[in-house]
């Protein structure tokens, strides 16, 4: 714009420029109406439409398939259809409108009453704390004539009603608060943009970056300044229109409302006190819906407080009354109910104030109830119950928006796919309602968020990075993007002003919730016959898109490069259609979803607990949206409550919150209270508690017709651990757990737990194969790579004589060329040495030139990336990473699959690496400690392509992944094929060291003690060394006693269960198997090919 002037309002409307902010569908409309039909050729603007039609098509999903032919089939539009409304003239466009649009209308009228500014002050008092309050001033015409409109609608409230529940003298002062919330978000950053082009080009005047900007400002603030900005971002000038409409029509509905029930109100909120004078309204509470309504937060002098909602109350009223049913019935400590009036498309509530608790027990009591709103929103499916829907009043919890119960099941084509997807396993747990401790995590660089009714702990950031001001009410000043922190919530007690806890009491959220499972199980059927009919046709809000997701485009809407023409802001929207190829069902809300964002609005869809319809913001039918409607699957729940449901909702709670604790707390070096033993070791003891993890697995696992899936703690980051669905790995997800369940039905005979392990390998490839995209996986490995489903089902065609499973694998072969080559771990876990195990486990069962020669291109990738050091080689995945000793991410692991690959292939030179690799672990050995370093924490000085590190800062772990137990595991498997004084060393040097510091940690493979059992055990089956049956019998019936009294202790913090193999119930499990049978159950952690 560059300061443009208009010295004529009246005439510069006459623009043709303005009708750039008309829609898509408008354009065609008027276009179709007319009988001005050009040939495209003929158009003006041919090469500007290809190329605006090019970048339309290049978004995802546009680029594949037909998903831009259904996106124009939405507007009833065809490809020739678009360019040629792309190519049409504006004037064109102008000339089809007999008369000018309401808002251009509106708009020109404002600007051009000269006495705009009389008699009219905007409430900008904290611009000096805020200067973007600033920017309302050149918008005044504008909001004058909302704030008149408003004005004579309070006048038409006077003389319609005799009292009135506001002082009409400053109601508007009270509603114009919401004025800056509604307006700089949408014009902030294009008058950013202009103040900054401005600044550059000179243009603005004044001795400092302070002067400028008000120069700047001053000259907005004519109309004759502001009218060419607009006029060149015409969609922010229609926006800004339409945003005071809509204020000025929801502030009056409100008031008209408020009027129209305030004896209603006073009878059943205060009827023995007045209220006094309305002193505050607080609007924006939540996100607005419904052509700009919100929630609002009304306040008189008295104290009194009250809360309007623009929807129906009936769910919430409904809920009530289940409150009061289940006090009745005897639940302790009773819950507290609020008042609330439901005038069907809206209504007030009772104001829940936030208050503190003053003993121990006023919060014991707390938790116990918030157990027993867990089982509630468990049994009636409810979701979303996050920071800002619960009240902590005192001793009561206080539920404040009941919208999401009653979730409906998404109609799906792919059924399967459905039942095998994360959100299915969520569905079933109470995790879905929002209420239990689940971090959500964006990427590397972000600590992840955490923000449920439960935990939401004070000092957070925001999930994402949020627009904030920098250099404010400077020449300079400009919009940068940080996540900053969260306003604490309400939603936690406090125990005399002082936090609390949470997992301090999460045996009475456990007491609490357990007592109100128990009570619906005791009266099910008058729960079923009475109570669940009341919600029946309550309005439920469905949410089908995170809120977020909307939000995010409603910001990025307001960036000036989509308010010049209509249409690019529809092609930002148009993002919505990312993410349809994999859930074709939302392709049918985009239509409802984009005209609400349009709108300004965060788009809403409702449904009723007994429909399977889907309504939009506006009414509209999307007709059987859903395949099962919610009171259907809610009865099914309901129905299907029992104590072997409660078990497993507890285990999850339990894991939950442990869950939330592993993002702070140390892991405990020694967990496991080890005692001397008085049993003896049997095969029929190890077998019988492999049957009960076997056990276990069964009753924690979510079942669903033809797959199954569990939740698990996993780590993710480097940095926090979560609990989620599993994954498809072997290290903590589904390979493992499958790998496990099929030697258990192997061992035992046992058809049900083979039939189990099948399920399992179902949900694997629902997972992984359809679509063929290995890519996911992260990396090649055999632990955390596409090498865990090789490794699988080399062991499982062999176990179950199905040679297909062995041709399955050989396809999934075929991908690796490109993967490997993206490889920058070269470990064990996830990189190309994993790789060659898992190439080679399926080798040894089902040879084949296309698998081994796999297998010599990852250890060819791995000798062209070694790097040499001052002894020997190693590899690191960047250059200032030392690289690491020992078997899951160091040269142990990386030596014995080259050794490997060098008895199967004869090249030499992978022998020569596997000794070179050798000799640099070999050189870190402390003979002080009998062990080898950990070096993931020492930090690298890099000088002549070597490295050295502090010495006098050496950590040193006794396990699997790092440190003797490991190592010494590798050097055992090695012996096949090098056999020398030095490696022979080695091995003494890891079993002693493994024997006496290697146990009373915990159960797991991978670094604990079930793991470290391998060592000896490996010693006496490789080399028959008779020597060590005894320590290794008195260390298993000492693990066996530990697991009777301690119950299985996981690898993770607080060792709480988690199904995985390798740090979970899987690998004890497995390890339990091996130590019973050796001769028949292979050392996966030596990651051995099946036994023949």
């Amino acid at each position: 714009m560059l300061l443009k002037t208009c010295d004529n309002p009246s005439v510069y409307g006459q623009s043709a420029h303005w009708y750039r902010a008309t829609i898509l569908t408008e354009r065609l409309a008027v276009l179709r109406g007319s009988a001005n039909d050009k040939p495209f050729d003929t158009l003006p603007n041919r090469e500007m439409a290809l190329q605006k039609l090019k970048l339309w098509k290049e978004q995802t999903p546009f680029n594949k398939g037909s998903y831009f032919a259904q996106r124009l089939a939405m507007d009833s539009l065809t490809e020739d259809d678009l360019l040629t409304i792309l190519a049409e003239p504006m004037e064109a466009v102008q000339a089809c409108f007999s008369t000018p649009p309401v808002w251009l209308s509106e708009l020109l009228s404002a600007f051009a009453d000269q006495n705009t500014a009389d008699g009219f002050t905007l409430s900008t008092q904290n611009a000096e704390d805020s200067p973007a309050l600033a920017f309302l001033n050149t918008l005044k015409p504008l909001l004058k004539r909302g704030v008149l409109r408003l004005h004579a609608g309070i006048q038409e409230l006077m003389h319609k009603y005799d009292h009135l529940p506001f002082d009409p003298r400053t109601i508007i002062t009270l509603l114009f608060a919401r004025v800056p919330d509604l307006f700089i978000p949408k014009i902030g950053k294009t008058i950013i943009l202009e103040l900054n082009v401005a600044r550059v080009q000179g243009l603005l005047q004044g001795e400092t970056p302070q002067e400028r900007f008000q120069y700047f400002l001053r000259h907005l603030a004519k109309p004759e300044g502001m009218l060419p900005l607009l006029e060149e971002y015409t969609v922010l000038a229609r926006q800004l229109v339409e945003t005071i409409d809509r204020w000025v029509s929801c502030e009056l509905e409100f008031l008209e409302r408020l009027c129209s029930d305030w004896e209603q109100i006073r009878t059943t909120f205060v009827p023995d006190s007045d209220p006094g004078v309305l002193t505050a309204v607080h609007e924006g509470a939540g996100d607005t819906h419904r052509a700009g309504h919100s929630v609002i937060t009304l306040t008189w002098s008295s104290g009194f407080r009250l809360v309007y909602k623009p929807r129906s109350l009936a769910v919430d009223s409904h809920f009530q009354e289940l409150l009061i049913w289940l006090n009745t019935r005897g639940y302790q400590p009773a819950f507290r109910t609020f008042k609330l009036i439901d005038k069907g498309a809206y209504g007030w509530c009772e104001f829940v104030h936030a208050q503190g608790c003053t003993s121990p027990e006023e919060i014991e009591r707390f938790y116990q109830r918030q157990g027993g709103y867990l089982a509630l929103l468990y049994a009636l499916d409810g979701s979303d119950f996050h920071t800002e829907n619960l009240i902590a009043a005192g001793e009561h919890p206080v539920l404040i928006d009941l919208e999401a119960l009653f979730y409906p099941r998404v109609r799906m084509p792919d059924a399967a796919q459905q039942k095998a997807s994360a959100a299915e396993t969520m569905r079933h747990s109470v995790l879905r309602t929002g209420l239990l401790p689940l971090r959500a995590w964006s990427n590397d660089d972000a600590a992840d968020t955490e923000m449920s009714g439960l935990g939401g702990q004070a000092g957070q950031l925001t999930p994402v990075a949020l627009p904030i001001w920098k250099g404010e009410g400077t020449d300079q000043m400009r919009i940068a993007r940080e996540r900053v922190d969260l306003a604490p919530g309400d939603h936690r007690p406090k125990l005399n002003d002082h936090d609390i806890d949470t997992l301090a009491y999460s045996n009475s959220i456990i007491t609490g919730f357990a007592a109100a499972y128990r009570l619906l199980i005791q009266h099910r059927e008058e729960l079923l016959a009475t109570i669940l009919p009341l919600f029946a046709y309550d309005e439920i809000r469905s949410m089908l898109r995170p809120s977020q997701q909307y939000g995010l485009l409603q910001v990025d809407s307001f960036h000036p490069n989509a308010l010049r023409d209509a249409l690019d802001r529809e092609r930002l929207f148009d993002r919505l259609w990312v993410g349809v190829e994999h859930m074709p069902h939302l392709a049918r809300l985009i239509p409802a979803e984009r005209a609400d964002l349009l709108r300004g609005d965060i788009p809403l869809f409702t449904t009723y607990p007994d429909s399977c319809d889907l309504f939009t913001s506006q009414g509209e039918k999307i007709p059987e949206f859903f395949s099962e409607c919610g009171m259907d699957l809610v009865r099914q729940r309901i129905q299907q409550l029992d104590e072997q449901d409660l078990e497993k909702q507890i285990w999850v709670i339990r894991t939950s919150f442990a869950s939330l604790a592993l993002g702070t707390e140390v892991m405990s070096r020694y967990m496991l209270r080890l005692q001397p033993s008085q049993s003896r070791l049997t095969s029929e003891r190890l077998i019988s508690g492999a049957r009960a993890i076997g056990e276990r697995l069964h009753k924690l696992a979510v079942y669903s017709d033809d797959a199954v899936g569990w939740l698990g703690v996993v780590a993710a980051n480097g940095r926090r651990w979560y609990l989620e669905p599993v994954g498809v790995d072997l290290y903590n997800g589904l390979s493992g757990i499958t790998f496990f369940l099929a030697y258990l039905g192997m061992l035992t005979g046992e058809e049900r737990y083979t039939t189990l392990a099948r399920l399992a390998l179902r949900s694997v490839r629902y997972k992984v194969l359809p679509g063929g995209e290995y890519a996911k996986w992260g990396g090649v490995g055999i632990f955390e790579g596409i090498g865990s489903l090789i490794y699988l089902l080399s062991h499982l065609g062999s176990l179950w004589n199905d040679p297909t499973l062995y041709r399955e694998a050989e396809e999934i072969i075929k991908q690796l060329p490109a993967l490997i080559a993206k490889d920058k771990m070269f470990d064990v876990m996830s990189g190309s040495a994993g790789c060659i195990g898992a190439l080679l486990s399926l080798y040894a069962v089902a040879p084949s030139t296309s698998t081994l020669m796999t297998a010599v291109r990852c250890g060819e990738y791995l000798v062209a990336n070694a790097r040499s050091m001052s002894e020997g080689i190693a590899w690191s995945s960047r250059p200032e990473i030392v690289p690491l000793t020992g078997m899951a991410h160091g040269n142990a692991g990386i030596a014995l699959s080259l050794l490997r690959l060098y008895s199967v292939s004869g090249e030499e030179r992978f022998r020569q690496a596997a000794l070179a690799a050798m000799q640099y672990e070999r050189s870190l050995f402390s003979a002080e400690k009998q062990n080898w370093p950990d070096l993931r924490n020492w930090q690298a000085r890099t000088a002549n392509n070597t490295q050295t590190v502090d010495e006098q800062h050496q950590a040193f772990m006794v396990a699997w992944c790092y440190g003797a137990p490991g190592i010494g595991l590798a050097r055992l498997a090695s012996l096949e094929y090098i056999d020398d004084a030095a490696i022979r060393a080695e091995i003494d040097a890891a079993l002693q060291t493994t024997l006496t510091e290697g146990f009373s940690m915990n159960h797991s493979l991978c670094h604990g003690d079930m793991g470290n059992l391998e060592m000896p055990l490996t010693v006496i089956q490789l080399l028959n060394n008779t020597g060590y049956c005894e320590p290794l019998e008195r260390l298993a019936c000492m693990l066996l006693d530990s697991i009777d009294t301690q119950g299985w202790c996981c690898g993770i913090p607080s060792s709480v269960e988690t199904p995985g193999l390798m740090l979970g119930l899987s690998g004890i499990g497995y390890a339990l198997l091996r130590l019973a049978a050796p001769e028949r159950v292979p050392s996966v952690l030596t990651f051995a090919a099946p036994c023949r």
